[in-house]
């Protein structure tokens, strides 16, 4: 799985948004403001990876338990699924 493409994921002010740019692999027209482990997770989505990668990695970059990781990226990646951000 991966992000569609065309998109921006960037910092605005004090705030990270990301932001779809065209119709061709979404039809959702807003933008998510995302929080740390958001945007952390969303970089790594930047490239083709799976749900036990994402787990991993965040739980080491946060130290936190790998099953907590595994839930957090479970209902972050039902978020973004809802808009249609992410493919694969």
């Amino acid at each position: 799985m991966r992000l569609i493409k065309n998109h921006i994921l960037r910092k605005v002010h004090d705030h990270v948004v990301l932001v779809p740019l065209t119709d061709s692999e979404t039809d959702f027209k807003g933008m998510i403001a995302l929080n740390d482990t958001g945007e952390f997770v969303c970089r790594l989505l930047e490239e083709e990876t799976d749900k036990d990668t994402l787990a991993a990695s965040l739980a080491q970059a946060y130290d936190i338990e790998v099953a907590q990781a595994a839930a957090d990226v479970e209902a972050f990646l039902k978020e973004l699924e809802s808009c249609r951000m992410i493919v694969g």
